[in-house]
């Protein structure tokens, strides 16, 4: 699976999680059986995605409603939540690439959600990779 795929599979498992707090582990080795990965690298980095994003989402939230402008957290819709979850773990906590981070999730966002969605996660990541910017420059 290209990872591309498997944050997909990733983001289906966070969207669920967040619908019905269901049983994660469960359901993190049904999608590995079910997606038949056996490569170790694909498995930990599914496993270690869902696992370290349900750890933080406290913080990961609390990130979001920093940069969130005239909406509060609450009024985001699941899958808004979820891949504003996803992007935000992956560029404050695992430091990756800016632009790879928000071309994948807003990837995600055309696959499953309205036209307008994908605008609307576009502009508040780039408030965020702004506001990164500018504090590395202080």
């Amino acid at each position: 699976m290209t990872r591309r795929e498997i944050r997909e599979e990733i983001f289906k498992l966070l969207f669920e999680h967040e619908l019905i707090d269901n049983n994660i582990e469960k359901r993190i080795n049904d999608v590995i059986n079910e997606e038949n990965l056996k490569k170790n690298d694909e498995i930990e980095f599914l496993r270690n995605y869902v696992t370290e994003i349900i750890e933080n989402e406290n913080i990961l939230i609390e990130k979001i409603k920093n940069i969130l402008d005239g909406w509060t957290y609450e009024r985001l819709g699941t899958i808004e939540k979820v891949l504003l979850k996803i992007s935000f773990y992956e560029i404050t906590i695992k430091d990756v690439g800016y632009e790879i981070a928000i071309n994948e999730v807003l990837e995600i966002a055309k696959k499953y959600s309205y036209n307008d969605t994908k605008e609307f996660l576009n502009g508040i990541l780039a408030k965020l990779v702004k506001n990164i910017k500018e504090e590395k420059h202080k």
